[in-house]
């Protein structure tokens, strides 16, 4: 679920970035942008529905939001890949287990040609797929001090590792990052906490739950 959290604040960063280049052009053209949120059913019975208040919070509009659940990973992949086709999304969240090579190609061109996001999220231990554009290790880590309720959670920290950059190799071999979401600005900062740690004393005390965010 760490991986499925951050891909939700991706799709809110995406909206407001949709929302900002295309102004009113888009809003007399297409109306709000639509977020499609595609899974299969036995991954959907496992971890419960998307709640429209938690999403809401997040600033993600549920009315704006397309769920689907399909019988087979393999139909949620296909699913997937015609929704993107479809030009009619903001951005494109996917979960399933893995994703072979094959449809993983399928998706990148399918994003490709219509330049709309896809973030899939996999299992962790998932094999790496040559064909996305980046591969995210993402886990959660203890949220923010509440200033108002000490044994209260804050904002919530992501520790973000990039495993793969297609545009640039070199990059994957950097140190993780430590990110926290804020709620107010609806954007990721770095985390105060670590903000000022050397880059090889970062990583330490990780939670072991993370997931792998593929980006097409």
């Amino acid at each position: 679920m760490a991986g499925v959290g951050f891909a939700a604040r991706l799709a809110v960063r995406r909206l407001d970035t949709f929302a900002a280049t295309q102004g009113a052009h888009a809003s007399a053209s297409m109306g709000r942008p639509w977020v499609l949120w595609c899974w299969p059913r036995q991954l959907a019975s496992e971890f419960g529905s998307p709640s429209a208040a938690g999403l809401a919070s997040l600033g993600l509009d549920p009315s704006r939001l397309i769920i689907v659940e399909t019988a087979r990973a393999g139909d949620a992949l296909n699913a997937i890949e015609e929704s993107l086709r479809a030009q009619s999304l903001a951005v494109v969240i996917g979960i399933v287990e893995e994703a072979e090579l094959t449809p993983a190609r399928r998706l990148s061109l399918a994003a490709g040609e219509t330049a709309t996001p896809c973030l899939l999220v996999t299992h962790p231990a998932s094999e790496p797929a040559g064909a996305t554009a980046t591969r995210w290790r993402v886990k959660q880590i203890a949220s923010a001090p509440q200033s108002f309720e000490p044994r209260a959670p804050g904002a919530s920290r992501f520790s973000i590792a990039l495993e793969r950059c297609r545009a640039r190799p070199e990059s994957a071999a950097r140190p993780p990052m430590f990110l926290e979401w804020n709620d107010e600005t609806r954007r990721f900062d770095l985390a105060s906490v670590v903000a000022d740690l050397p880059a090889q004393t970062r990583g330490t005390g990780d939670s072991p739950v993370s997931a792998a965010v593929r980006a097409y």
